[in-house]
């Protein structure tokens, strides 16, 4: 036997598993006005959306000299269009003309060298500098040089775009990732660039259905027509997590699958063989030394046999699940105390190139959004029983570790916020 195999026979996987006691965490409760207040949210808003950096899109999304995008960022009330220059650099900037703020960039996405404002006609370069003023004799009082669209502080990290909207960042990004963006440097989530996207609108809380990407006890029992069978093994019947890691308020885990499940019937089958990412592992990939992203070292660090994901939480709103052949992106905007919109990338290797592929894609997606239709449908349950004041706290177990770290997180974050002066 090598010494890996040797080395993996004898270890007890539950020791893995990371229980609240293990990791520090006392907070057994939490007051249910984390999840329900106004107040509270409206402080939430203040004191992390807009102080943290929040990912928004993909460099991906503009590959080429003069491509934008415009991304809304319905937390802060914010349209933002996100550049490349003829320099080839990504810029940010909001996106309101400098004469009186009206919405410059109405198109989804596009490729220009100048943006025009359909008010006045105020012109503006890709970079963001303002080129021409109609009439301009009228505004003598008018610097072009200091009246471009007003910038947003961006960083780029394995591709994804991060944007500040405070006008100083309290922190540069590599400070704010906490040793996480080292952990996962290097991860080739450009290989996996045909991408299906939506949007969802949630009537609940915006931790309520992180909370649930990061716990397994729920799985026998919300899911137990959809994941059960793929999750389940009988060493771990109600999906604790292995190896949680904090880097700072970002945190990530080892999620198991059941290797012994296979689909039944050709139509699943063929299904799972292709295109959007499963958990399933990937054995043509694997025989042909193409372990995708699975194969990074910081991923599944333990080594567990039966690994399935690993999910990334990247505070305050990001879930990001690599998995055998592509990768998930969850992203949640509140809106409310008791309300968020849900932006939802599925990553994959190619874009269908037939027919019987695009059918594959259609059934794997529906697969997607079914699991995350049963989150999403309980959690609005959940926020009508916490919106009945009922309850002053919420509970944590000793298997919802990562629910009890991840309040903690949201409440230093804003009591260092209420500290300084």
């Amino acid at each position: 036997m090598t010494e890996s195999g040797r080395d993996r026979a004898a270890i007890d996987w539950r020791s893995h598993r990371s229980t609240a006691s293990r990791m520090g965490l006392d907070n057994g409760t939490a007051p249910t006005a984390l999840y329900a207040d106004p107040d509270g949210f409206a402080q939430e808003v203040e004191h992390i959306f807009r102080r943290a950096w929040l990912l928004v899109a993909r460099v991906d999304d503009v590959p080429r000299p003069g491509d934008f995008i415009r991304r809304e960022v319905p937390t802060l009330k914010a349209s933002v269009v996100i550049t490349r220059g003829k320099d080839g650099i990504v810029r940010a900037f909001h996106n309101a003309c400098s004469h009186r703020g009206v919405a410059l960039v109405c198109e989804a996405a596009g490729n220009a060298l100048t943006f025009r404002c359909p008010y006045h006609a105020w012109v503006y370069g890709i970079d963001g500098s303002l080129r021409a003023i109609p009439s301009e004799e009228d505004f003598p009082h008018v610097d072009k040089a200091e009246n471009g669209l007003a910038p947003i502080h961006l960083a780029v990290w394995n591709g994804f775009v991060f944007l500040n909207f405070a006008a100083e960042p309290e922190c540069d990004f590599a400070t704010f990732m906490a040793g996480m963006d080292a952990v996962y440097d290097g991860m080739d989530f450009a290989a996996y660039p045909a991408t299906i996207q939506y949007r969802e609108n949630v009537a609940a809380n915006w931790k309520l259905l992180i909370n649930a990407f990061n716990e397994g006890y729920h799985i026998p029992f919300l899911h137990i027509r959809t994941l059960v069978p793929q999750l389940l093994t009988e060493d771990n019947p109600f999906l604790q997590y292995h190896d949680i890691r904090r880097f700072g308020p970002h945190s990530s885990s080892t999620l198991q699958r059941n290797y012994g499940w296979a689909p039944q019937g050709p139509v699943q089958q063929f299904a799972m063989r292709h295109l959007l990412p499963t958990s399933v592992p990937d054995l043509d990939a694997l025989a042909a030394g193409k372990a995708g992203l699975t194969a990074h070292p910081g991923v599944n660090a333990v080594g567990i046999d039966n690994f399935g994901t690993e999910v990334i939480t990247i505070f305050p709103n990001v879930i990001l699940q690599p998995l055998a052949n592509g990768y998930l992106l969850f992203t949640h905007w509140p809106v409310a105390a008791d309300r968020q919109i849900i932006d939802v990338r599925v990553c994959s290797p190619a874009h269908p190139g037939s027919l019987r592929e695009e059918f594959a894609a259609a059934n794997m997606l529906a697969a997607t959004r079914d699991v995350l239709t049963e989150d999403i449908a309980m959690s609005q349950v959940q926020q009508r029983g916490l919106n009945s004041g009922a309850h002053a706290d919420v509970v944590f177990g000793e298997n919802e570790a990562h629910l009890r770290f991840f309040a903690g997180a949201v409440r230093d974050f804003m009591h260092e916020r209420r500290d300084r002066p």
